[in-house]
């Protein structure tokens, strides 16, 4: 069974004013908190809702002059996106580790570059 960790990044989405602030974020469906596990899925609490990263989407909450998410509120991330998030979000996550951190990532690659769909 993986090891989730609550999900703390910034909006994935690649140009997004929301990639400068780190969120903790929630899942629209039941409200509950969401959480990230070293094979690249994101989960909210109950774990009812489950699937890996690039079939989710996101959305912020920034609604600002310029903001990807005005004319359409949930938008999938692209590995650019996706990896600035985690290259701010994961530090704060040291009790993962450094094994859990590097499976994560591979696991994210593989999703974005291989189309693992």
């Amino acid at each position: 069974m993986p090891t989730r960790y609550v999900l703390k990044i910034p909006c994935p989405i690649t140009g997004c004013a929301g990639q400068s602030k780190l969120s903790q974020w929630v899942c629209a469906k039941d409200n509950g908190t969401m959480y990230v596990d070293e094979d690249g899925f994101l989960s909210c609490y109950s774990n009812n809702h489950r699937a890996k990263i690039i079939y989710w989407k996101f959305d912020c909450g920034e609604r600002g002059s310029g903001s990807k998410h005005n004319y359409e509120r949930y938008q999938s991330a692209d590995l650019e996106g996706f990896s600035h998030a985690m290259a701010i979000g994961l530090p704060h996550l040291k009790e993962a580790g450094a094994v859990w951190v590097t499976k994560l990532i591979q696991s994210v690659e593989n999703q974005f570059i291989n189309g693992d769909r």
